[in-house]
């Protein structure tokens, strides 16, 4: 039995999930601060688990590298934080990466939705940011929970809604395959620690842009709150922030009505499990026709991303999941995320 490690590196909680074939045989979630902190222990209790299989963290995206195979631009890209910067998550991942190739390990790096080949190259332009590699692998992860339902790959059509602790995403789902994402800086409305969209003009007034500014501005901030409790956040207490998050999410559900017709909503992420914060996009989106349910797991000791990443890792080492794969045609992913940028970047 093919043993693979899924991790995911996400704002607020870093998470395990170990599989053997189909079935979840570890799970762990752990404040994301740990991996800033204790990197070396986090690399050993993943060491100490023993995968065939190690998917590691893959941030926007590599086109399924080997963690031996990585060259110095490759892993920037992985992060794209420019020399000079430090965002302490991300130093604790390069530390953990670092680790895991000293002793040997067989990682595999996972592409990010603008690597895709079912997504059009024209609405890939001038964009980075379509959806990062763990937002695929949620993708992955809808259309593996629904297609027996929906009697097979091909007949999947829907939207998935990734409501993260600091960033949102939306992809569309056609014939089982991702077809369009709208990740997390490139969303028409705040996440809650990301202000999502941002304005040329506002970015272009801030001058010196450093990447730390990408976690702020996000509806907990607009609150006033930095630290603002996920629990407390409503309609009542915080009008304009909550109808401001509120809203962007409809408009980027309502948007990929121009690709797809399904009227047919995934709602995941660590946001979803609050009942102030699912239950009105829920109430709103199904006031315009939609029929909202939350995404199917495998198990609910992890979040969907880290069993997406087992799950599509599984699949790319020629596991149960490699039909999955194969109908994805993530194994064909390929290039850069910044091969369609207009502008020469420095």
């Amino acid at each position: 039995m093919l043993k693979v490690l899924g991790i995911d590196p996400g704002t607020t909680s870093f998470d395990l999930c170990l599989l053997e074939d189909r079935e979840v045989k570890y799970e762990e979630s752990l404040p994301s601060v740990a991996v800033a902190q204790w990197p070396e222990e986090i690399a050993q209790k993943c060491l100490d688990l023993k995968p065939d299989v190690l998917v590691a963290p893959s941030g926007y995206g590599l086109p399924n590298r080997r963690l031996g195979q990585l060259s110095r631009q490759e892993l920037f890209e992985t992060t794209l934080v420019r020399e000079g910067e430090s965002i302490p998550v991300l130093e604790g991942m390069k530390k953990l990466f670092a680790i895991l190739k000293e002793a040997g390990t067989d990682a595999i790096f996972l592409p990010g939705v603008i690597q895709l080949p079912t997504v059009p190259r024209w609405r890939k332009f001038n964009k980075i940011d379509m959806g990062t590699a763990d937002k695929m692998c949620i993708g992955a992860l809808s259309v593996e929970m629904t297609a027996s339902a929906k009697g097979g790959y091909s007949h999947v059509n829907h939207i998935v809604v990734e409501l993260g602790g600091g960033y949102n995403c939306v992809m569309t789902i056609k014939e089982g395959k991702i077809v369009n994402g709208i990740g997390g800086t490139l969303f028409p409305g705040p996440g809650y620690r990301n202000a999502g969209a941002m304005d040329g003009e506002v970015a272009y007034l801030l001058g010196a842009f450093e990447k730390g500014l990408l976690f702020e501005g996000g509806a907990g901030y607009l609150a006033g709150i930095e630290n603002l409790d996920i629990a407390a956040f409503n309609s009542e207490k915080y009008p304009d922030a909550f109808n401001s998050f509120i809203e962007g999410i409809l408009l980027a559900v309502c948007s990929q009505r121009s690709l797809l017709p399904s009227l047919e909503v995934y709602i995941s992420g660590q946001l979803s499990k609050y009942p102030n914060i699912y239950n009105p996009i829920m109430k709103r989106l199904e006031e315009l026709g939609y029929v909202v349910k939350p995404l199917p797991l495998l198990s609910q000791g992890s979040k969907a991303a880290a069993q997406g990443y087992a799950v599509v890792g599984n699949g790319l080492s020629g596991g149960v999941y490699k039909p999955l794969v194969r109908h994805m045609m993530i194994d064909k992913a390929s290039g850069s995320v910044l091969d369609y940028i207009y502008w020469k970047l420095p």
